[in-house]
């Protein structure tokens, strides 16, 4: 046998070994995916009826609108620092609508999601978010597999309120952080234009 066709032989058994690698590795992505899948449907599924509560904010009340960038600013500093929330989500508004972002313990495995959800201002003044897609690390999932896993395994503070049923997660502006000391209700939310408007008040609840 020449060289030439020992080095030939050695670069097909290369390109062979690579597509195994990464035949394998799809093999085995496919593999979780079917896993936590079969998982989650075997979960019971839960049903809760969301309401929240209307804001006591008194008759001296205003009203304000800010940017996003002022309204993340204020998600950060009295959301997602409360303590409660702060290991398990982290709210951000988007120019598509909002995402939530976490890190939780998935079969064994730390993994990060995302999930993009659609906001809508509630009769009582709150927020309630519509999920619309999630991906765990980089993977795509249905979302109410998901929400699913979510409404069995965390513990949410009392002023959020997750629907697997409806894939809605509720932020009950009524019982959530105070804002130095101010109560506040949402009156208008629109991420597209960038707007957003609350009503607020002092209130000793």
């Amino acid at each position: 046998m020449t060289k030439n066709n020992m080095r030939a032989g050695a670069d097909v058994r290369i390109k062979m070994a690579r597509r195994q690698g990464v035949f394998k590795g799809i093999l085995g992505t496919l593999l979780v995916l079917v896993i936590i899948s079969i998982g989650l449907m075997l979960m019971p599924q839960s049903h809760k009826h969301v309401t929240d509560t209307r804001p006591e904010i008194g008759q001296a009340s205003f009203e304000v609108s800010i940017s996003r960038k002022e309204l993340n600013a204020l998600v950060e500093k009295y959301i997602n620092a409360d303590p409660s929330l702060r290991k398990q989500f982290r709210f951000e508004m988007q120019k598509k609508g909002m995402m939530v972002y976490g890190t939780y313990r998935l079969f064994g495995q730390s993994v990060d999601f995302g999930m993009q959800m659609t906001p809508e201002v509630t009769k009582n003044g709150g927020i309630l978010l519509h999920a619309d897609s999630v991906a765990v690390g980089q993977l795509p999932l249905p979302v109410k597999f998901i929400m699913t896993y979510f409404g069995k395994k965390v513990d949410l503070p009392k002023w959020l309120i997750l629907d697997s049923h409806k894939q809605t997660l509720l932020i009950d502006l009524g019982k959530a952080p105070k804002v130095q000391g101010v109560r506040v209700k949402a009156v208008q939310i629109d991420p597209k234009n960038d707007k957003f408007v609350f009503k607020g008040g002092f209130s000793d609840k």
